[in-house]
């Protein structure tokens, strides 16, 4: 099997985990996911905004998405609790590609659903093109941002910032939402 493959089988007998595991929760655990994804989402959006004032399409279009790359380790367990708390259908993912999000256009997810190393990155090209108060308020949402993946983290046995795919290895089949908090 190649590698490729055998990252398709494992997202999705992981999604198809997480799934199982999200359908089972209590409505209060449920409704913390959401609230949280949501900011997440509003987060990100404004990470976005401050990427396409820095003209980010086009860089980005232009080096061809150096940053990208090994972006198959980039989606955590709070990004795929956002597409199924919101009950956003999933994206295709290319494994074959650089990056499973990155298609010939570029991302074929919108900002608020992507991986937070691809959203709270901002490269030297991008960052020379922001207001020093813009890059102040790029740094700024990074930090929030990065306390609500943190929150995942400190949360569930499965919500590192580490991608799903090596993190459904360290796990070894064992619940993604296991609660390891104090609850």
């Amino acid at each position: 099997m190649s590698l490729q493959s055998e990252r398709r089988q494992n997202w999705q007998q992981l999604v198809t985990q997480v799934r199982d595991e999200f359908g089972q929760l209590d409505v209060s655990e449920k409704k913390w996911i959401e609230a949280t994804c949501s900011q997440i989402s509003r987060l990100q959006k404004q990470l976005d905004q401050l990427f396409r004032q820095a003209d980010g399409l086009t860089q980005c279009r232009d080096c061809r998405g150096e940053c990208c790359a090994l972006g198959h380790n980039h989606l955590t367990l709070a990004n795929l609790l956002l597409w199924l708390s919101q009950d956003i259908e999933l994206p295709v993912l290319d494994f074959t590609s650089t990056c499973p999000l990155l298609s010939s256009n570029g991302c074929i997810v919108p900002a608020e659903q992507r991986p937070y190393r691809c959203i709270s990155f901002l490269c030297d090209r991008l960052e020379r093109q922001l207001q020093p108060k813009d890059v102040e308020s790029f740094y700024a949402f990074e930090r929030e941002l990065r306390n609500l993946y943190r929150s995942f983290a400190e949360r569930y046995a499965g919500g590192r910032l580490t991608g799903l795919l090596l993190t459904a290895r360290r796990l070894q089949k064992k619940s993604f939402l296991q609660r390891i908090d104090s609850a």
